[in-house]
């Protein structure tokens, strides 16, 4: 064989070896990049991802609003007085481990859990809880202010006891939904600064059982376990939480493995995850429903002056399909609704409460066009658009950019409000429109600019806390509608202050009728939250509030994440995939060196005998 022969063939040989081995340490990369999930995790840590649809809005509890902007609180900072995760009633998971309230309920006492730290490493004591009661009274903080109504102060006894002194009872004192904060950081603002502008930039200053330590807008936040949590370090090293655009998207990612668990997907994508391995979907309400809320307000506003008139809200109401929306526009994953309180969350006493049979504005589109013609609006020129002082009727309907379900919901209500001669005009916002719009102002006068618009609210487990926010003192916070009806703001401070709960169930189902028969708002559905997770990969999963509840994203206390522990027999079989691919990297490796021994060898003896 000549040389240049023989080069050929070397050539050729040493060029295979190399692909080969260049090819099977490939394979690492990409059995690796089949178990990643975007954001890529570290290999060494045990990290939990979660999907969900849209963003949260800001890092400060004092600010922030999303509903999943509250899970990642309740992850970063104790509640006053935590929740148990079975009843859904206080339990000693906050920073509170015990309390007693005197004989005339106006001083309650609270114990603390000793060995609570900060992230910082900063002792969490009784003037820490102090400061953030007081904080919040002295300051009238808007997101907290009708929490700590008939609170006047509260008092240091000693650095883990701690005094809350009460003009009046306070019923709810133990469901607040309050986290405690960090005196030595927040005390070094405004309460200008605290509420409006300070965005607590990662890593945040908890005391909670993880830290918020990276967050990328409209991708992902993720949160490390603290080390020195009073109760230990948590088994999951990293929580990471993926903001998904599209629902169909996230689906997919569960079933391939690239996150954990998904949270609020599309309806239509329900019956696909349960039906696959491995797999579990739930469906679950939460103190939660979903709205037409009108603009009822009686000063300067730029909603429509129609809507001011209890006859013409009520019937829009009888003009409502509840039985249509909850199966074309929420795929049968919701429940009609008519009041605030969904059936299902509460017991002993249930705070539900609905309108007795025959009472209830179903559908009904030609009492409703009785109504209309009887209130006065009627269509004069034979337009098919009834008229408001010889003017033709439109409302303003906005549907939420980020709920599908609410646009769809949209879409009929528009049509089904058209067939009684309202003529609507149908658009879609995201929710930035509907706060600018919602909580518009001229200078300093409040000018809500809207007419009805389609939304929805997680309440407070609390449902007193939820029907305070639409008292009148609450016009220009929480109270969108602009509604004000001494009634209801008779029955609030009755039930806020009753000590019985029994009693208070009953002051509470009151104020949901009074809110029905005035009509400033329409539930139309309790929709369902929908969770789906993996089980052949974690186990621990439990369903919270008597197994009626989810299993994460419930905002409300630390423990939703300490049960989870990866399967021992995932990790081993991903371990052993790992250690196949080195082996194969290694056999390659080896029968390289040995080719290209017995090719030098080969190549060598000519030259020698030469």
């Amino acid at each position: 064989m000549g040389e240049s022969t023989r080069r050929r063939i070397w050539s050729r040989l040493v060029a295979g070896v190399v692909l080969a081995l260049v090819l099977a340490i490939a394979l690492v990369p990409v059995a690796a990049a089949d178990e990643a999930s975007p954001p890529p995790g570290d290999a060494d840590k045990v990290v939990f991802k979660v999907g969900w649809m849209g963003d949260i809005d800001n890092l400060n509890p004092l600010i922030g609003w999303s509903n999943n902007v509250y899970e990642i609180y309740s992850q970063e900072y104790l509640l006053m007085v935590g929740r148990d995760w079975d009843t859904y009633k206080p339990d000693d998971s906050g920073i509170a481990k015990s309390w007693e309230v005197s004989d005339d309920g106006l001083v309650w006492t609270f114990r603390m859990h000793e060995g609570m730290t900060w992230h910082d490493g900063e002792p969490v004591t009784a003037e820490d809880a102090v400061f953030t009661y007081n904080f919040i009274i002295d300051n009238e903080i808007a997101a907290y202010a009708s929490f700590v109504v008939g609170i006047d102060r509260a008092e240091v006894v000693d650095d883990l006891t701690y005094r809350v002194v009460c003009t009046t009872p306070v019923a709810s004192m133990l469901m607040l939904w309050i986290p405690c904060l960090p005196e030595h950081i927040w005390s070094k603002m405004t309460a200008k600064e605290a509420s409006q502008t300070f965005q607590n930039p990662a890593p945040c200053i908890g005391n909670g059982p993880y830290q918020v330590v990276e967050w990328k807008k409209e991708r992902f936040l993720r949160m490390e376990a603290y080390e020195d949590f009073y109760l230990g370090k948590p088994t999951i090293d990293e929580l990471v939480f993926v903001v998904y655009q599209n629902g169909d998207t996230m689906v997919q990612d569960l079933k391939s493995g690239a996150i954990d668990a998904a949270y609020s997907f599309p309806p239509a994508q329900f019956d696909s995850l349960a039906a696959t391995e491995g797999i579990e979907a739930i469906e679950f309400s939460w103190f939660n429903w979903d709205y037409i809320g009108f603009n009822c307000y009686e000063g300067k506003s730029k909603g429509h002056p129609v809507l001011r008139d209890k006859d013409f809200r009520i019937a829009l109401e009888y003009a409502i399909d509840r039985e249509k929306l909850v199966d074309l526009a929420y795929g049968g994953h919701a429940w009609p609704g008519y009041t605030f309180m969904p059936p299902n969350n509460w017991s002993d006493p249930d705070y539900a409460w609905a309108p007795a049979e025959g009472e209830a504005r179903d559908f009904d589109p030609d009492q409703s066009r009785a109504l209309l013609d009887a209130a006065g609006y009627r269509d004069t020129d034979g337009d098919g658009i009834r008229e408001y002082k010889g003017k033709p009727i439109t409302i303003r309907l906005w549907a939420q950019a980020e709920i599908p379900d609410l646009q769809r919901a949209g879409k009929l209500i528009a049509g089904w409000w058209e067939d009684v001669g309202v003529d609507v005009a149908l658009s879609v916002h995201d929710e930035g429109v509907y706060f600018d719009n919602i909580w518009a102002y001229e200078g300093d006068t409040y000018v809500p600019d809207f007419d009805a618009y389609l939304w929805g609210w997680d309440g407070y487990a609390d449902p007193g806390q939820s029907l305070t926010c639409f008292t009148s003192r609450q016009i220009e916070g929480w109270n969108e509608f602009g509604w004000s009806n001494e009634d209801f703001d008779r029955l609030d401070t009755l039930q806020s202050a009753e000590m019985d709960q029994y009693k208070r169930a009953e002051y509470i189902k009151q104020m949901q009728a009074v809110m029905y028969e005035d009509c400033p708002q329409i539930t139309t559905v309790f929709p369902l939250k929908l969770e789906a997770y993996r089980t052949d990969k974690w186990s621990g999963w439990q369903r919270s509030n008597n197994g009626n509840g989810g299993t994460f994203l419930i905002a409300s206390m630390p423990w939703p994440y300490s049960e989870l522990t990866p399967k021992v027999a995932e990790q081993a079989s991903t371990a052993a995939s790992s250690a196949w691919i080195w082996v194969v990297v290694v056999v390659v490796a080896v029968v390289a060196v040995a080719v290209i021994v017995v090719l030098v060898r080969h190549r060598s003896g000519p030259s020698m005998e030469e």
